[in-house]
């Protein structure tokens, strides 16, 4: 990043956040001026030139949803070979991190995060989008309780590099 700008435009802040697959980071969107949240796939993977294509064809699909529960993706893109997705910066915390720290949860609110969750999936099935990783670390949950379901694309591309292709 020689002029010191993920993809010319995205200011890197701190890490946020580790999984297998990607690191994510706190950013400034420098032409907007909003702080959002940018996932970085891990070199391993921007590797491979058929999950590069998969990873930006599902995020491309990510990005057309639009729904309260769901985590919205702002771009995609590949930087000195790095691929990225833009997404909002969620203010909350993941239900495992919850889950975690509280323990059981009560009824009442497991079917309110229940309710979301499934909206959010119903609306993604509508639209042809699968997330294939449904699981705590991947549900957001706002400081005001709202669901937002996070990692759609990724999980989908990741599955289908995992795939076991005829001849092969």
């Amino acid at each position: 990043m020689a002029d010191g700008l993920l993809g010319g435009r995205y200011a890197l802040m701190d890490v946020i956040g580790e999984g297998g697959m990607a690191t994510v980071w706190r950013a400034r969107d420098v032409l907007l001026g909003r702080v959002v949240a940018v996932k970085v796939l891990r070199p391993q993977y921007a590797a491979d030139a058929e999950f590069r294509e998969r990873f930006r064809r599902e995020a491309q699909s990510a990005a057309a949803l639009s729904h309260p529960n769901i985590v919205n993706v702002y771009d995609v893109g590949q930087h000195e070979g790095s691929n990225y997705i833009v997404m909002e910066l969620v203010d909350g915390r993941p239900l495992s991190e919850i889950i975690a720290a509280e323990g059981r949860i009560g009824t009442d609110r497991a079917v309110d995060y229940g309710i979301g969750i499934l909206d959010a999936l119903e609306h993604a099935h509508a639209n042809g989008v699968v997330h294939r990783d449904i699981k705590p670390h991947n549900i957001l949950i706002t400081r005001d309780g709202r669901v937002k379901v996070a990692d759609f694309g990724i999980a989908r591309a990741a599955a289908a590099s995992a795939l076991t292709e005829t001849g092969k």
